[in-house]
């Protein structure tokens, strides 16, 4: 592109930013080329000590810094040293771009070279395209190095390097923007890869010392004299920072790097420099109390900074902790927690007496009864942050919901102890009955019932509350079983605001659970909205907790789920329910338990949704692991539950995310959706491992769980290809010989899946007959090969027949262990208007028979198969044996299957009381020759197909004898096997069809048919046919009668025989005195009246009818005169 590249900057100014912006991005290339092709450390390289080899090991677990150590070995192709190559060209082109300030000259040798080296080697090398854009643009600068380095050594100065710019052609030069890409380049692979970073400074300071515009910095062809005075000041400054990297020192390009500076006047910055890489190299290179003493330093260098900001920020901080700490020194913030020690509660309390106010919170009345100041009075200030001591006027049970109860102790009893009665206030009993008995309340009775509500709403919540957030383990159960109980007693009840959003999730749950499953959860969802707190206690595990305390014991109790399973809210939910459904409600606990489920279900579709959210993964995966210990422990389970269980394999969507490719996504969305898939994966595992817990565990829904699973592992229920192949397995690796229950019921599911199947088949089958009609006009007609006959025509066919493909395969897999099922197989896809499922039946028929075959034995299963198939069921039976005789070129049909295919024959007759020569077909490859051509006959009555398939049978493992007729090595005893399609050819026109019973019409139609079959009977198996007949007419055998009607169509069809039918053919039919037969002899003059008149072509039969006698030559000029 170089010499394009020129010839554009001549243009327009648009021409000259489109050719300064394409260079910029070739530089861009090679910079990454270079960074990806090389090596981070120098080989051998200690790395510098332990910070040293710390530095590096952190460089080397960057995600995005690939290079060739990153490169798996074992390719015999793209090696490290190939990579290698490539990445030292693009080094020195980049260099020579700095140094020359564009390209140099490419000699065209060297565009030469590297296809000239490949060829050479006698193969073609895959980098050679690579190299011949590179390997030229590399050498053309070491050259002008090499000559430069050559100049100077003769010179005082080591360093010395001189560059004749003026003999130097060059293709193009550089821009100021391309110019400074280049030296950034440059740079970076100087700190990024340390096996570059000697050259790429001596390059550098040699360009420094050089620069563009020379010493007066000057404008310099393209180049403005701004752009030079700006290349120049970033090739100071590059020098200056390579000068500080203590690689400097090491490498020894040191020198050359301050012998530059200095040239610019820059000696105090390179001093400077040269002292901090020294000093870096020397931490590097000490010991701890080097590193430490360093440390020290620095810390009190930063120290020194005492400007305005950094002192107002420290007092800022300064601040906040202290803050924080008399927060915390309080109890104050999110409350405090008292110690499960009653000892130490107290303790705790008494220090935080001095922090309660002095005052008491103003009451609306001073009528009132102010509360006595006591212990618990106390404790209920410091335990709820103070909401006990702000009472609101408003709410009755705040003010005085003390007096609804009184206390009255007893006398003592012979331990000591008091007993102690309790009397629950007149007036608030009325209220209680009237609101049971659902009286209308009046005025204040009114206000008190609704007060009564909230004060339970609330008081709820802080039990719910209270076994979240506590620490002790006693306490949390404790408030489990209360909550669980008040749950079902507060029947409408509404939550409170802090456990509303688990409500809400419980809602949204059961809504979400009823779109995607086909059971009927609308009464689930009419119970969760009658038991407002049940439901939120169900959701409360799965919702987004706010404290630290609380998400503590989540963490704890997720990392103990088989324990923790059955003293769980939801254990105790369910616990109650179904206690409750024993008494009054019956259907409660089967309700209650589809809303949990659901809501586990809704908690990981929120998670496969999110992919990045956290929170909301860990929520998914504690409800998943926890679900199988909580359903295994549960009193009893529903078959609604376990679909809302199998509904956990829906994991289509975040699987096809995380598969796609798209090049807006970043690292970290790839990685989270990646992870998001692994942990939706493992809870679709967990889903299907309740199934296997429910199957052997419990007998009553072991038929559900098999039917969910046959669902999944048939694709009936979504999931992924992974999870459907994990379900197939558990269904036929584990549930399956388990025992003759669990076998049975996974028959009679996969019998199911098979009749859903065929549904589906029916529904479809008009719109897929529409679209196959259009698919057939669109497009071109081709032949019908039997490779092809069973693909699908149609887009809406192919996605037919995926769906229905999956209950098939499970099916036939049964069907290997239990091969009664095959009849269930042959029933539904024979069908009226199942075509779809018959389609997938025959096209997954190899499986089948291979396996079955492999068991039973061939010969046994045919036998078995044809007894169970009735006479509607014989296209799949056909199928069957079909695919049962094997197809390899070295493998023939066995003599047990050949004569298991004739009983099959003789005992399924037609409905006239004839054989059926199909059920024969399967196995004519393996047949002796001899007794194809007595059956011979019996395919061309047959009909077309059956003829042209059974030709095709005869002759598939005789390829390379297409051409020859065999002769039997002892007549006496015929030994070949099968029909090769000459031999066809000519045993079909030796064919006595009148002694057959088959008419003429029909025997030379069958003739026509294999001729128009040219695929198969192709020109050259024609003429072996047509030439074997006539060397036998030689012989003296007579010809057959419609073998001159043969050579006639052949004429019209293969116009490469008329030579050898004109000089070959004819006259040897003339020499066996053709005639002296009729028939023959008219079909001969006939044949050479049609090939008479091609003398100008050279192929003519004029030289065959002057070989005839002159009365027969007579007879023929008389029919046909010459013209």
């Amino acid at each position: 592109r170089s010499s394009d590249l020129a010839g554009v900057a001549d243009g327009s100014g648009a021409d000259v930013r489109a050719a300064d912006s394409l260079r910029a991005s070739c530089v861009k290339f090679l910079e990454i080329v270079v960074l990806c092709f090389s090596n981070r450390a120098l080989p051998g390289a200690g790395g510098g000590g332990q910070l040293g080899a710390a530095r590096m090991k952190r460089e080397a677990n960057t995600a995005n810094d690939f290079c060739l150590e990153d490169l798996p070995p074992g390719h015999p192709i793209i090696t490290r040293e190939s990579l290698e190559e490539i990445g030292e060209h693009c080094f020195s082109t980049l260099r020579g771009l700095v140094m020359l300030g564009g390209q140099a000259a490419i000699d065209e040798s060297l565009l030469k070279a590297p296809t000239a080296a490949a060829d050479s080697m006698g193969g073609t090398n895959p980098f050679a395209s690579i190299l011949g854009i590179i390997k030229p643009a590399a050498l053309a600068y070491l050259a002008i190095e090499s000559a430069a380095e050559k100049a100077g050594a003769d010179s005082e100065d080591k360093n010395a390097f001189v560059l004749d710019r003026k003999s130097i052609q060059l293709d193009f030069c550089l821009s100021q923007k391309s110019y400074s890409l280049s030296i950034n380049a440059v740079q970076m692979l100087a700190t990024k890869r340390p096996v570059f970073f000697k050259d790429s400074a001596y390059n550098l300071a040699r360009r420094t010392i050089d620069p563009p515009g020379g010493k007066s910095g000057e404008a310099e062809g393209s180049l403005s004299r701004a752009a030079v005075t700006g290349i120049r000041t970033a090739l100071r400054s590059t020098c200056l920072t390579l000068l500080r990297n203590f690689m400097s020192v090491t490498s020894g390009s040191w020198e050359v790097l301050t012998a530059a500076l200095k040239a610019a006047d820059m000696e105090a910055q390179a001093e400077r420099a040269l002292k901090a890489s020294k000093q870096q190299l020397n931490l590097m290179r000490g010991g701890r109390a080097a590193r430490n003493r360093a440390a020290i330093f620095y810390e009190w260098d930063t120290s020194a900074d005492d400007s305005r900001a950094a002192k107002r920020q420290r007092e800022t901080d300064s601040a906040l902790e202290h803050a924080r700490a008399a927060k915390m020194a309080r109890g104050l913030g999110s409350g405090i927690q008292l110690p499960a020690s009653m000892v130490e509660a107290s303790e705790l309390v008494m220090l935080n007496l001095e922090n309660l106010p002095p005052k008491r919170p103003p009451v609306g009345s001073s009528g009132q009864r102010k509360r006595r100041v006591d212990l618990d009075f106390v404790v209920d200030a410091v335990v709820s942050n103070g909401a006990s001591l702000a009472a609101d006027q408003n709410h009755w049970y705040d003010r005085n919901g003390g007096e609804a109860w009184s206390m009255e102790e007893g006398e003592a009893v012979a331990d000591g102890r008091k007993r102690l009665k309790f009397t629950v206030n007149a007036q608030v009993l009325e209220v209680a009955e009237k609101s049971m008995s659902r009286s209308e309340l009046k005025g204040a009775e009114k206000v008190f019932a609704e007060q009564a509500r909230l004060a339970a709403t609330n008081a709820f919540s802080r039990v719910l509350q209270a076994s979240s957030n506590t620490r002790s383990d006693a306490v949390a159960d404790f408030s489990k079983k209360m909550a669980a109980r008040l749950a079902w007693t507060l029947k409408n009840v509404d939550p409170s605001k802090e456990i509303d959003a688990s409500y809400t999730m419980a809602i949204e749950a059961t809504e979400n659970a009823i779109k995607k499953n086909e059971a009927d959860l609308s009464g689930s969802l009419d119970f969760a909205k009658a038991y407002p707190l049940v439901a939120s206690c169900l959701a409360y595990d799965l919702t987004p907790k706010t404290t630290a305390s609380s998400q503590q014991r989540d963490e704890s109790t997720s990392s103990s789920s088989s324990t923790a399973a059955s003293t769980s809210l939801a254990m105790r939910i369910l616990n109650e329910a179904y206690v409750c459904s024993l008494n009054e409600d019956k259907d409660s606990y089967e309700k209650c338990l589809e809303v949990f489920v659901s809501t586990v279900v809704n908690a990981c579709d929120s998670s496969n949704s999110k992919p990045g959210d956290n929170e909301a993964k860990r929520i998914a995966n504690s409800a998943a692991s926890s679900l199988p210990h909580l359903l295994g422990a549960a009193p009893a389970l529903t078959a609604t539950a376990l679909n809302l269980v199998g509904s956990l394999c829906d994991i289509g969507e975040i699987s096809r995310k995380a598969s796609a490719k798209s090049s807006k996504q970043t690292i970290a969305e790839s990685a989270a959706l990646h992870a998001a898939k692994t942990a939706a994966e493992k809870r679709a595992t967990a889903a299907l491992l309740i199934l296997r817990d429910v199957c052997f565990q419990r007998d009553a829904l072991r038929g559900a769980a098999i039917d969910c699973a046959v669902a999944i592992a048939t694709g009936r229920m979504p999931g992924s290809p992974s999870i459907e192949d994990k379900a197939l397995k558990l269904v036929m690796n584990v549930i399956f010989p388990k025992n003759s229950d669990c076998s049975d019921k996974v028959v009679a599911s996969a019998t199911k899946e098979l009749e859903y199947a065929a549904r589906y088949s029916v529904e479809k089958h008009d719109e897929i007959a529409k679209a196959n009609e259009e698919a057939k006009r669109r497009k071109e007609p081709v032949r019908q090969s039997p490779k092809f006959a069973l693909q699908p025509l149609s887009e809406e066919e192919k996605i037919a027949m995926d769906k229905v493909r999956k209950p098939v395969v499970l099916s036939m897999a049964l069907c290997v262990r239990k091969p009664e099922l095959i009849k269930a197989i042959m029933e539904t896809g024979c069908r009226e208007k199942a075509d779809v499922l018959a389609k997938a039946v025959k096209s997954n028929m190899p499986k089948l028979t291979r396996a079955a075959s492999t068991k039973y034995g061939a010969a046994n299963i045919a036998k078995r198969v044809a007894e169970m198939a009735s006479e509607k069921e014989t296209p799949l039976l056909l199928s069957f044996l079909d695919n049962l005789a094997p197809v390899t070129d070295k493998t023939l049909p066995s003599d047990e299957l050949i004569d298991a295919c004739f009983e099959i024959q003789r005992n399924r007759p037609d409905s006239k009381g004839d054989l059926d020569a199909s059920y024969i077909v399967p196995i004519l490859s393996g047949m002796k020759r001899d007794a194809l051509v007595q059956k011979l006959s019996d395919f061309v009555k047959g009909g077309d197909e059956m003829f042209k398939v059974s030709l095709r049978r005869m002759s598939e493992r005789l390829g390379r004898y297409a051409l020859i007729f065999r002769d039997e090595p002892d007549p006496s005893e015929p030994t070949l096997r099968g029909m090769s399609s000459c031999e066809q050819m000519v045993y079909l026109h030796r064919l006595d069809f009148q002694k057959v019973g088959i008419p003429q019409k029909r025997y030379l139609d069958a003739i026509r048919l294999c001729l128009e079959d040219e695929e198969v009977f192709n020109d050259r198996v024609v003429q072996a046919t047509l030439d074997y007949i006539s060397g036998k007419f030689l012989e003296g055998e007579s010809l057959p009668l419609a073998y001159l009607r043969t050579i006639i169509l052949v004429l019209s069809k293969h116009e490469s025989l008329h030579s050898w039918i004109c000089h070959v053919l004819l006259p040897r039919l003339v020499e066996g005195k053709i005639y002296e037969d009729k028939r023959q002899w008219e079909g001969w003059m006939r044949c050479a009246k049609m090939l008479e008149g091609g003398k100008d072509s050279g192929v003519s039969s004029l030289e065959a009818i002057q070989k005839l006698p002159e009365d027969k030559l007579a007879i023929y000029r008389a029919k046909y005169p010459k013209k």
